[in-house]
């Protein structure tokens, strides 16, 4: 029996705490925390309280359909007052950054398919014995501490659950739990509107990167899932293996590292085709609608490159936004130098949380949450802006009630899948292992190209114009590269970047085109 402590259990010691201590922390509590915090901080050199300042600094640019959601206290509304001079200035100044960004980010893009230095020695026995497994054990179990004492000062909400949020909302939730064929337990959400008396069409939405099942129900009843369930469509939302309601697992530990060893290849080849088949035995479905972001599109370009028409035939038509099917001209200056250490970040992750990219570990999700979700939203705002691109389209004032779930974990493999392309124009292969691992995992020395034309299903894309991520052009030339019949539609969509997608401003403007290609498709019997 491992000594560790499962997270599971942490979380419900920590829950009852909660429950038998009978109290509820506020904001004012803990902003008189910050006081203490920053008196013992004033000897500090002035340049060294910057990052302070974007602490507390709320409001911002214009939301067209935000609101103010319950925490944000008039304690938090009068330093607003009191720091919009600041405001004013730090506006402009984030807008230069974000707008220089791109510059060094492209140089380190050029470089970063020649600097796997590490690799051969990371894939030795050194990272695959029981001493990775050993530290990584007492990193979980330091950090599960640290954030039941953190939590007890300042609670973290549980998870949003779909099943559990669409009755707020009007409609009707569902959960179930779907077993892929290598063990992986996974959370499969149904949300629908009792008033329809049918349904047009089944909807099928995976989650994007570093999020989970509950990413489009984040802007509440401008949420593109309610959006979608209102006008009578059946909609499921589907999960992939680590995320939160994917970390479950037949015989196999979320807090050990053969659990992590998975990238979107797997998302692909294992998660969609058991979700798929699920919900067409519920439904009897083969004319499902394929709704997502980002890496929903690389997983559905590895199930269509393994099975064929296999699952293809269960989809009727697929809209996507931002698709990652080639990366190469990724240019955020924070991505590209994390692909330059993206070894550096594969042995970080062997060494202390077992492969995960631990967003969703109790303490980082603490902080994370009381940071982005309780002290300072805008300061999170301006984060994204920098890392993925400079819009306004990102509504902060819902980050309250979706910082419960976001930002997501995910495997250190997975991430560094994607790093891997970055710099390498129309390149999609298996992961990279160095060719040693290589030759022992697919008998040979390189990886294996993925056949993105093997995709035949119609795919309407839809590149955000703002984003140093998923940039358009990659997105264009993977849409390119799609068999003839697939190439339904292709469009820019101007001021979104990748965060947008989950937290969006004007939702009908992001939403909106994905929803009338739709309809369209309907009527029309497409």
């Amino acid at each position: 029996m491992a000594w560790y402590l499962s997270r599971d259990t942490l979380w419900h010691a920590t829950f009852a705490h909660r429950l038998l201590d009978g109290r509820s922390v506020g904001f004012a509590e803990s902003h008189s925390c910050c006081q203490r915090l920053l008196s013992r901080m004033l000897p500090c050199k002035l340049w060294a309280l910057v990052p302070l300042a974007l602490l507390v600094v709320t409001g911002g640019p214009p939301s067209a359909n935000s609101q103010v959601l319950p925490g944000s206290g008039s304690v938090v509304d009068a330093i607003g007052d009191i720091l919009d001079p600041v405001e004013s200035v730090l506006d402009p100044v984030v807008d230069v950054v974000a707008g220089l960004a791109p510059i060094p980010g492209a140089l380190l893009g050029a470089v970063a398919p020649y600097t796997a230095l590490l690799n051969p020695l990371l894939q030795s026995a050194l990272l695959q014995n029981n001493i990775t497994q050993f530290s990584s054990d007492i990193v979980t179990n330091l950090s599960a501490l640290v954030a039941l004492v953190a939590d007890a000062a300042l609670p973290v909400p549980p998870y949003l659950r779909p099943d559990q949020e669409a009755p707020k909302f009007g409609f009707v939730g569902e959960a179930y739990n779907v077993t892929t064929s290598d063990g992986y337990i996974l959370g499969v959400f149904r949300v629908r509107n009792g008033t329809c008396a049918s349904y047009r069409s089944v909807v099928v939405i995976p989650p994007g990167i570093l999020s989970n099942a509950a990413s489009f129900i984040y802007i509440k009843e401008n949420s593109l899932v309610y959006r979608l369930a209102r006008e009578c469509n059946d909609v499921w939302l589907f999960t992939f293996r680590g995320y939160t309601f994917g970390r479950g697992h037949t015989s196999l530990s979320d807090t050990s590292s053969e659990f992590w060893d998975f990238y979107a290849y797997h998302w692909g080849v294992y998660d969609l085709p058991a979700q798929i088949e699920f919900v067409y035995r519920k439904t009897n479905s083969t004319r499902m609608r394929y709704f997502g972001v980002d890496q929903s599109g690389t997983a559905l370009l590895f199930m269509n490159h393994v099975h064929g028409q296999r699952y293809q035939r269960f989809l009727a038509g697929t809209y996507l936004l931002a698709p990652i099917g080639y990366l190469g001209r990724l240019n955020s200056a924070v991505f590209d130098t994390m692909s330059v250490l993206r070894d550096g970040l594969t042995a970080a992750g062997a060494l202390t949380l077992h492969n995960e990219l631990a967003f969703m570990n109790p303490a980082i999700h603490s902080v994370l949450y009381n940071l982005c979700g309780r002290i300072s939203p805008k300061t999170c705002y301006y984060v994204f802006q920098i890392l993925g691109g400079n819009t306004r389209e990102i509504n902060y004032p819902y980050f309250p009630y979706s910082f419960s779930n976001l930002l997501d974990s995910t495997s250190i493999t997975g991430f560094n899948y994607f790093l891997q392309q970055v710099g390498r124009i129309k390149y999609m292969k298996y992961y990279d292992y160095g060719p040693a691992e290589n030759l022992r995992r697919y008998n040979r020395t390189t990886p294996e190209d993925v056949n993105i034309a093997a995709t035949t299903v119609p795919c309407n894309f839809y590149a955000l114009g703002s984003d140093s991520v998923t940039v358009p052009q990659d997105v264009l030339d993977t849409w390119n590269a799609l068999a003839p019949p697939a190439r339904a539609s292709y469009q820019v969509l101007e001021k979104y970047n990748g965060v947008s997608p989950f937290v969006p401003v004007d939702s009908e403007g992001l939403y909106g085109p994905m929803i009338r290609k739709l309809n369209a498709d309907l009527a029309r019997g497409a």
